[in-house]
């Protein structure tokens, strides 16, 4: 079963477009019931419910993590399945199981975090103590977390973007999201625009190997944990007492874009959500437009009661 495992990932890795880190996960969970089932000396079929079982029951693990391995594991059969590698099993096709997931609110950092931490990479660029080198990686990182902020992508969209996917003349860019999705973006702050350009004349100093956007010092293609590394670095230089990870700043691009006055079908679409009930979540957190709405328009703020004697 070793071999279709590894057939099913490379599968999933060449035509679905995840992300390493989400292959990662899948291999971990496909040789955990791989184990489960040589153990126990059963089909892989038959030893999917009792083992998602056992992790629920006796392992305890998380409703997030269960519903994790349970999805993994049917994309698995429907493969195994479709390649006739397994027979249509019944009982795991009637089984319905639910893991209600708690909802978390999307984390974001403030505008005035974030406003802190481009103005120290702006300003350790014109620092005339840091070297050449430096100064050339942050010109880099700065455009990086310009393009972040300024659009909400994904990080790993962010490494996936290549040179010609970024029209200089009109701002515009391409987006590979999941699933091999592609999505058109608009990059509107001219300094995140400014960003990109100033780098893009000082990447060559990086040698690129290919035509990726963004690549590190070996000339290869940023990847998402070079990603996390630069924002984590910047946060420190900046004094940020925070855990934050750069998805926090999609968070912060959604929320805020509610905020302001955007409706949740057009951040669905910048976000690149393939339903709309992944976007609601922000809704949760827009307070400055819940705000505005009570205000305006809730009755009780144009009754007038005497309240006193």
């Amino acid at each position: 079963m070793e071999q279709w495992i590894s057939k099913f990932l490379t599968y999933k890795g060449t035509y679905h477009n995840l992300s390493s880190r989400t292959i990662k996960a899948y291999k971990s969970d496909l040789y955990l019931l791989n184990d489960y089932c040589t153990l126990q000396n059963i089909e892989l079929t038959d030893g999917i419910l009792p083992f998602i079982n056992e992790l629920n029951h006796e392992k305890k693990l998380k409703a997030t993590s269960l519903k994790r391995k349970l999805i993994t594991y049917r994309m698995f059969y429907r493969y195994l399945l479709n390649n006739q590698v397994v027979v249509k099993n019944q009982q795991f096709e009637g089984a319905r199981l639910s893991y209600p997931i708690p909802k978390k609110m999307p984390k974001t950092l403030k505008i005035t975090e974030i406003n802190h931490l481009l103005s120290t990479m702006y300003e350790r660029i014109h620092n005339p103590t840091v070297s050449s080198y430096q100064k050339g990686n942050c010109i880099r990182d700065t455009a990086l977390l310009e393009l972040l902020i300024s659009t909400g992508i994904r990080i790993s969209e962010a490494s996936n973007i290549q040179l010609n996917d970024y029209d200089q003349s009109d701002h515009s860019l391409l987006i590979h999201g999941k699933n091999r999705k592609e999505r058109l973006i608009y990059l509107s702050s001219n300094e995140a625009a400014e960003a990109i350009a100033a780098y893009l004349k000082i990447r060559d100093r990086f040698h690129p190997k290919d035509n990726s956007l963004f690549v590190n010092k070996y000339g290869k293609q940023l990847s998402i944990y070079g990603i996390e590394d630069i924002f984590s670095k910047y946060l420190r230089l900046a004094n940020i007492e925070s855990t934050a990870t750069p998805h926090y700043l999609r968070h912060t691009f959604a929320t805020e874009l509610l905020n302001n006055g955007a409706n949740i079908r057009e951040v669905q679409e910048l976000l690149g959500h393939s339903s709309i009930v992944t976007t609601q979540i922000y809704t949760e957190v827009s307070l400055k437009r819940k705000r505005h709405v009570l205000d305006t328009y809730n009755y009780r703020n144009s009754m007038n009661i005497k309240t006193s004697k």
